[in-house]
Formats: C-alpha cells, structure tokens, sequence
C-alpha cells in the first residue's frame, strides 16, 4: 500500500534567479578583483551585485572608480554624493489564523502580502508560515472508469461502491465542511477506441446492457447530499460501458473536470480520486481516430454533462495536465487496481500535488490519503502535518537583471507562492530600482561646460559625450583620431585590452597618468604610465639613499658616482678598507661598501681583517702601550711617544670582554710582572686599550721552609713508616693469640676404660644355688 499524502503541505517557489559574469579588472599593483569597478554608468553599478555603489561628486580623482564598494567609496567621495539604494521590506498583509465561515475566508497562510524595494541582482529572504485549519473547506470529486474491464473485475466495482456508500462518513473525521461529486469516463466514441454501433456494443458485453461510450460525463456536481452522491454512484458503477482497447479517455474527463464550473469552490481544498484498472491516452493517440487538434483545455460540456470534444480534440499530454493542475491548485489522487499502479506511478512523478495509492477492501487507504496523514515524497512537503499545527519555510529569492531591459525607473514584479491543491497565496511584490534618480529625466545637464566645451552631456558626475566626441570629459574628437586608434595608441602590448598600464586615462592616443594617492601630487610615468618613480628602496637615508646618492627611475634606483646597490647606499670608496699593510683587507676579506667582509670561516677579522685572537703577535704589538698609563708608567715609552702612539689608554679596575673586543696579557721588563689588557677598535677605525690597575707579580721563595721540609721528608717520613709496620705487625700477634686462648676454653675430655685392661677379681654365680646352707 502506497502511503502517500495529498493534503500535505507543499510549495514550489517561483523565484526570479539571475547569473551574471563578472568581468574583473586586474589591478597592477595588488592584483585585487573587484566586481564593481567595470561599470561606467550609475545604472550599471546598480546592476552589478548589491555591494556596489556610484559616486556622483563632480571633480572626482581620476585614478578612482566611481562604481566601488561602498566601504571604499565612503573613503574618498563626499557622503552626499553617494547613490547607495538600501534594501526595505514591508509586510502589507498578514491576517491571523482562522478557520474561516459563512462569510469569512480561511486564514492558513502567513504573511499573504509583502513588499520590497531592491536592485536587480539582489536577494530576500523572508518566511512563510502554514498551518493545517479545522474544518477547512474540501471539494471532492471521484472520477470513475465505467468500462467493461471494470464490471468484469468485481472485487473493484465493489469497492468503489463501499467507497461511495461510507466517504460521507469517513469525511466527517477529517472536516465538517466539504461536498462530493462525481463524472464518468469511458473512451472517445471513435474507431479504433470504442464500440460505437449497438451490435458491435452487444458482442462486447454478452449477457448485459452497456451503455453508449463516452470520453466524460458530469454526472454529479460538488454538493451536500451525501446520500444523493452514494446512489448515483452505485447506480453509474452498475450501468458499465465499454471500449475496444485497453486504455482510456480518463485524463480528459480530469481536464473537464478542472476547467468546468461543476460546483469547485474559490476558498477549498480541491481533489479528484481518479479511479481505473486499465491505461490511459496520451496526446498523439487521438489522431488515429480524427481527433487531429490538440486540445484547447477548455471546458466542452453540453447540459447534460457530456463532453462535446471528444471527436474534435486530442487527447491532453502530461505537461498540459500538470499545467492545469497547477492552475487550479487542485491534487489528483489515482486510486487504481494492482495491476496499474506502477504505471499511474511513473506519471504521477511528472504532476505537482498527485499520488497514487492500490484500491483495497473498504478504501481505508484512499481515506487515510485524503486525510493527509502519511510521509511525503518531495522535500518541499511536510511530513505528517496535524491539524492546528504550523509550519514555517525559508524563502529566498534573487531578481534577474533582465527585468530591467528596455526599462527605467522602479519596475513592479507581483511574485505569487501557492501550495498544490491551496487557494490561498503569499504574493511578493517586488519594486526593483532599475537606475539611479541622477539618471532620471530632467536631472541631466545637456551640453554641459563641465564636458569640455558643452560637448555632452553631464549626468551622475560623468560625461555623456555629443555624437563625435569621445574621452572621459569628450575631449577628443572622431574626426581628428578615432576611439579605437585611440586606444590602440595608449596599449604598451598590442595583445593586451588594458590602457595606459591601468595608471591613467587615455585621452585622444595619449596617457594622462594619475597620482599615487588621493593625497599627493606625485603621479606615475613613462609614455604608458608604466613606471613607478616613487617605488624604489628606501634605505636609512631615504628614497635611493638620499638626493646626494642617486634618484628613482621607474622603480630602479640609479645611482651617482660614488654609490652602489639597490638603495644607493653602498660607498664605492675602498680608503676605509685599507689595513696597515697597505693592501685591501689584509687580504683576509673583500672590501663591500667601504668595509672589509673577512673571509669566512677564517681566523681573521675587524674592520680590516687585521685582528687574530690566536695570534700573540697583535697582543704584543699593543702591549707596550699598557705602560704609558699613570698606575703602569714608565715602561718601554717615553711620555711623548705615549702621546703619540697611545692616544687612547686608561685603567680600569675590571677587564670586560665581548663581541669585538679581546684580552691580552703581558710581562714587564722592569718588574717581571704580568699585565692585563683589552683592546678593540672604534668607529673611525682607532684602538682602544684599557689596561688592569691590578697585576700579578710573582714572590720570593722562604728557604728556611724549604729546607726544613726537606729535612722532615728525608728523616721523619721513614720513622714514621716504619713504627707503622710495628703497628700492624704488632695488631696482627695480639690477635692470633686471643684467637689461641680462646680455642683452649673450648676445649673438653670424656673419662672411659682401655679396652685391653683385664680386672684381676672375678664373681661367678651359681645357677643352683637356692639361699643360704641349712635351708
């Protein structure tokens, strides 16, 4: 059993969708793709995307876009000048909740009216509530297959009959408020779909009465009368028909039934139950009978409710059925036998708001359908929606440029959100501002002298150039030299559409370059704006070293004489390079911007590549002016070769020694002493000596303690080992004999006889002696 509902709730938005490509323009310096820089016109920026806004302000700098995001445009344009159309939104109808009556609609949609203002190419996003009312108002409409196939399959007719005997009833569960109609279908009355003479109808039901074919037969409106409606419905299910292929006419009886006046209702829940066992026609199968037009979807009924187009029209296709079920909002639920359902399956999958369920003993099924109780299809429905339960969907919609083609001013677009089988509607109007109120009539400045010379027209803060004139403010003229060679002229690379290096405006074939920022004077150069002659390094004396060392060429510093490097401050002079050898480094080195670079990995360094801390002989070449200092003095200098060749000596208490700076020592002729010093070179390449007041002296050595050591170490060392061998000796004795004495108290004899020694006395006892004599 299929359990599919057709009361559940269901929308299929109408959106306005819109793609557009974005045409970047590629800055040269930063690379940055910005949507909204390719318009030239206000009304073009509005239509680009939502972020971008127009600068109208008159003198505008010329290196800016006037179309730019907003954020960008509130840097450096006047506020007021600024176009900017804000999104608004306005709820124009929300009616509560209800059921609705006799005089008063029902209420199950919210909001039914909204209103925007926005620009093409923008999106809203709003939400839409439903909730499933009691006692809704519900037209049902049964549309039966009265063939013979039917007739001969009992267990269907019979079911269809209980059907209609007991839905008055089973509709009482689910609302109060719904009438119930039926129509009739068989096939059109046409060779090769039906029988259409009586003999040939006799050969087709042996033993019964069928009566005349038809394609569709109104055969009870929507109403009331429920006991009427399970009558008649028993009566045409017992007064079959027949046809002479399997399939038949039903979807034009669902055609009929849609487009006719047959009692719907304006405010109701529509549905047809759609019950056969055989196929149907599709459009293109009722040509081979004549009925060569396609149908008109239009309601063809005669007073008696018989469908007057049978003969005339084809049969309708699927699209054309889901169109008018959409148009009518009505659902169609196929009741149909086993042996069909897959079939009335696949179509149901081509028709909003349709499903399909086998017809079973009592049509439990067919009511649990109607009552919408059962789980979806299609993510746009809702699954087991209850009565009084609400619902909420998210809405977005995008509006596409073209709505504004041919247009000006604010278009008005009515967008209509329904549900399947629902007449009650969320209608969107949406006012799209289609250009900006400076491109109205009458805001414009025809033959303007802010357009050189009153040759265009001067709108949005730009110019609209006269017939012949081009240029951002119509300077040039076609005449003189065209747009195109114009633009040919101010391209560095002919492959390339960018102008003037996308750093000026090109003006009648040549490059006006613009400025580097809105707050300089300082523009870009060259015959295509190519060159930046404010990008070069800045060294710590400024841009290429300072007006004294080279100046800035299109980003590369040139460099005057005497000066190398990127930033010009590197010497070429090599005098500061010069060691006391008189050669470049010592040797040891390159000289690199009037300074030695000491050979890596070598023992060589400072500013000459001079110094070697493994070297003794740098310590001693300093050391003799360690001794002109006042704690130190005299030494090997005179006080007037001191002055000369130690200018820069002084005492210190303690020696500090770190990168550059390396420590010596050394012994004075005079005194044998040791000195300490440190040395190390400034900036103007002088040495620097500070030396240790303190210095190590060595003392005179005490030879009475000598001596009398020596003494003591030749005669009392031997004493003393030998009264240690006693000792131990001695130790050793003691302890063998304790050890002695006290086995020999351990010590202990047993008494007992020699085993050889005979005594000379011996006692015998006489066995036959019994006491004394006398006895």
């Amino acid at each position: 059993m299929l359990k599919t509902s057709v009361l559940g709730w269901s929308l299929t938005f109408l959106s306005l969708l819109f793609t557009f490509a974005i045409v970047c323009s590629q800055s040269i310096e930063d690379e940055f793709s910005n949507p909204c820089t390719t318009a030239d016109t206000c009304g073009q920026c509005m239509h680009i995307a939502p972020m971008c806004a127009w600068c109208g302000q008159e003198g505008f700098p010329r290196s800016l876009k006037r179309c730019d995001i907003l954020q960008n445009l509130q840097k450096s344009c006047n506020l007021t000048d600024i176009t900017y159309p804000m999104l608004s939104f306005k709820e124009t109808k929300n009616h509560q909740w209800t059921s609705g009556g006799q005089d008063e609609d029902p209420v199950q949609v919210r909001p039914q009216e909204l209103e925007y203002s926005l620009r093409p190419n923008e999106q809203v996003n709003f939400k839409l509530k439903f909730r499933q009312q009691e006692n809704y108002p519900v037209d049902l409409y049964f549309l039966l297959d009265l063939s013979y196939g039917m007739a001969r399959d009992q267990q269907a007719q019979k079911r269809l009959i209980a059907l209609g005997h007991t839905i008055g009833d089973k509709m009482k569960s689910i609302t109060n408020n719904f009438r119930l109609g039926f129509g009739t279908f068989v096939d059109k009355l046409l060779m090769p779909y039906s029988a259409w003479t009586d003999a040939m109808l006799k050969d087709r039901c042996p033993g019964d009465t069928c009566r005349r074919p038809h394609d569709f037969r109104n055969e009870l409106g929507l109403g009331v009368n429920y006991s009427e409606f399970s009558d008649k419905m028993q009566a045409a299910l017992e007064d079959v028909s027949q046809s002479l292929d399997d399939a038949e006419g039903g979807l034009d009886g669902v055609i009929q039934t849609l487009d006719c006046d047959i009692g719907w209702r304006e405010k109701s829940r529509r549905l047809i139950v759609y019950s056969s066992n055989s196929l149907f026609h599709l459009a293109g199968a009722g040509k081979l009978g004549g009925a060569t037009r396609h149908s008109n979807l239009q309601c063809s009924l005669d007073n008696a409710g018989f469908y007057t187009g049978e003969k005339i029209y084809d049969y309708p296709s699927v699209s054309q059925v889901a169109a008018k079920l959409r148009e009518k909002n009505a659902n169609l639920i196929f009741a149909v036998m086993a042996n069909v359902v897959n079939d009335y399956r696949e179509l149901s999958s081509f028709l909003d708001g349709a499903v399909v369920g086998e017809l079973e003993d009592n049509s439990k099924n067919i009511v649990e359908l109607i009552n919408r109780k059962n789980v979806m299809r299609e993510t746009s429905m809702c699954e087991n929606l209850e009565i009084m339960e609400t619902v909420e969907f998210d809405v977005t919609m995008k509006v596409d440029a073209k709505i504004c083609e041919g247009k000006s001013g604010v278009v008005s677009k009515d967008v209509t959100l329904d549900a399947v089988g629902l007449n009650e509607t969320l209608v969107v109007r949406l006012n799209v501002t289609c250009n900006c109120p400076c491109e109205m009539p009458g805001q414009e400045e025809p033959n303007s002298m802010k357009c050189e010379y009153g040759n265009g027209t001067f709108e949005c803060g730009v110019c609209k150039c006269n017939p012949g004139r081009y240029g951002r403010n119509c300077e040039c003229d076609q005449t003189e030299i065209s747009s195109e060679e114009s633009l040919r002229k101010c391209r560095r690379d002919p492959n390339n559409t960018l102008t003037c290096s996308g750093r000026g405006d090109c003006l009648c074939g040549e490059c006006k370059c613009w400025t580097l920022s809105l707050n300089t004077k300082l523009e870009y150069s060259g015959e295509f704006c190519e060159c930046n002659d404010y990008s070069c390094s800045f060294g710590p004396n400024g841009l290429c070293g300072g007006p004294t060392r080279g100046v800035c060429k299109c980003g590369t510093c040139a460099c005057l004489d005497g000066w190398s490097g990127n930033d010009c401050e590197c010497s070429t002079d090599q005098e500061p390079c010069m060691a006391s050898t008189g050669t470049l480094c010592n040797n040891n080195g390159t000289c690199n911007c009037g300074k030695c670079d000491c050979d890596e990995g070598s023992k060589w360094f400072g500013p000459t590549c001079e110094e070697c801390p493994n070297c003794p002989t740098q310590c001693n070449e300093h050391f003799a002016c360690t001794q002109c200092t006042p704690t130190h003095f005299p030494g090997t200098l005179t006080r007037d070769e001191c002055d000369k060749f130690c200018p820069n000596v002084e005492d210190k208490d303690e020696l500090e020694e770190s990168d550059g700076v390396r420590k010596c020592q050394g012994k004075s002729a005079s005194d044998g002493c040791t000195l300490f010093f440190t040395y190390e070179y400034n900036d103007n390449n002088e040495v620097l000596i500070k030396v240790q007041r303190t210095k190590k002296c060595p003392r005179d050595a005490p030879l009475a303690a000598i001596i009398g050591g020596t003494v003591a170490a030749v005669i009392f060392i031997p004493l003393l080992i030998i009264c240690f061998i006693i000792f131990i000796r001695n130790r050793r004795d003691a302890k063998e004999y304790a050890d002695f004495l006290k086995d020999k108290n351990k010590a202990r004899w047993e008494s007992g006889a020699n085993p050889i020694y005979k005594d000379p006395k011996s006692t015998f006892q006489n066995p036959m002696y019994k006491g004394q004599a006398g006895n």
